[in-house]
């Protein structure tokens, strides 16, 4: 099976698995659940099917990631009592940005996209689904909040980008793929996020 369809279906179930979380975490009934976990799963691809103009998207005609969607939810679903599931969904969510987005990144390469081009098409895939299911489960989302999350798949698919010129696309996508997650958890588990002002600014205007 070509890496590219691997890297799709580990983030399909990924992502199934964090918006199956959130619905449950909002107290959503068994069809919310299977909403949220299908949106979250393939929004982003959606998105990126879309804006490269391929057609009808691939989750349209694919049985595998339905089934890997309902499989991935119904597990979520058995071990929401589990006392590690914050830090689970959270590793399941790092994959499925990293899958999401260097997939793309990879596919906007083979499409010979610019840089530009590059960068939109591979973040969009990347939190395209998480924004859906944050709009939808009526959170803010993750994206614009002060963590490193959106600035994590930037790294790494700039990282994509320029180092494919040394070692081959193949070998820059594992290190892609391994450099989002790890900066992805890295920052969860160190408490580093990106500066925020918005204190500082009504700070400024109370005095």
């Amino acid at each position: 099976m070509p890496i590219i369809s691997i890297m799709e279906y580990i983030g399909v179930v990924a992502f199934s698995i964090s918006g199956a979380y959130v619905a449950i975490d909002e107290k959503m009934d068994l069809f919310g659940i299977f909403v949220l976990s299908t949106i979250t799963a393939v929004g982003g691809g959606i998105l990126r099917d879309v804006v490269m103009d391929i057609g009808v998207p691939a989750f349209f005609s694919s049985y595998i990631t339905i089934g890997l969607i309902i499989i991935a939810t119904v597990t979520a679903i058995t071990i929401k009592g589990s006392s590690k599931w914050p830090w689970f969904i959270m590793i399941c969510d790092a994959i499925g940005l990293s899958v999401f987005s260097v997939d793309a990144g990879v596919k906007a390469i083979a499409a010979g996209y610019n840089l530009p081009e590059f960068l939109f098409v591979s973040i969009i895939s990347g939190v395209g689904g998480g924004v859906l299911r944050d709009v939808l489960a009526q959170r803010i989302p993750l994206i614009l909040r002060k963590e490193v999350y959106a600035s994590a798949a930037i790294i790494g698919v700039l990282f994509l980008w320029f180092i494919r010129y040394l070692v081959g696309t193949t070998c820059s996508t594992y290190f892609a793929l391994i450099l989002i997650v790890v900066l992805r958890v890295f920052c969860v588990y160190r408490g580093v996020n990106l500066p925020s002002i918005g204190k500082r600014i009504m700070s400024n205007a109370n005095q």
